[in-house]
């Protein structure tokens, strides 16, 4: 089982995926892939911002919202979440809001989380960390 970032999911809607992430993507077992619901909100808010969002909405509906098992932000990620950017905050690395959140719906789940931006995760403890691009 994987925790896919939002990064790793936007892949299959680049006009020039990482190769290496989208074959993985597609030859992981079905029901192995899983993503925070708060990599929905990043992705919706990210086609907004776009200047062809209906569009890209469209590709991501058609492209990525199908491909993973969608976490929901339960209590035990929120607590979670929560505990994770105080403890970077007192030790000086700062995370932005939704980092947190993605780290700790790892953690609940057990799995690791797959991103390309490993420095964002890389203090938090107990956290499992692949990057798919280095393939």
């Amino acid at each position: 089982m994987f925790l896919l970032d939002t990064n790793v999911l936007s892949e299959l809607v680049l006009p020039r995926p990482h190769p290496a992430v989208v074959r993985r993507i597609l030859a992981a077992p079905e029901g192995s892939l899983h993503a925070s619901e708060v990599s929905r909100y990043e992705l919706r808010f990210g086609a907004l911002l776009h200047p062809l969002p209906d569009a890209l909405w469209a590709r991501i509906q058609a492209l990525v919202l199908p491909v993973p098992v969608w976490v929901p932000v339960a209590a035990a990620v929120s607590e979670g979440a929560g505990r994770i950017a105080a403890q970077l905050r007192r030790a000086g690395r700062p995370a932005d809001a939704i980092d947190p959140f993605i780290a700790a719906t790892a953690l609940v789940l057990g799995c690791p989380v797959v991103t390309r931006n490993t420095r964002h995760f890389e203090a938090i403890d107990g956290l499992r960390i692949l990057d798919w691009h280095e393939d």
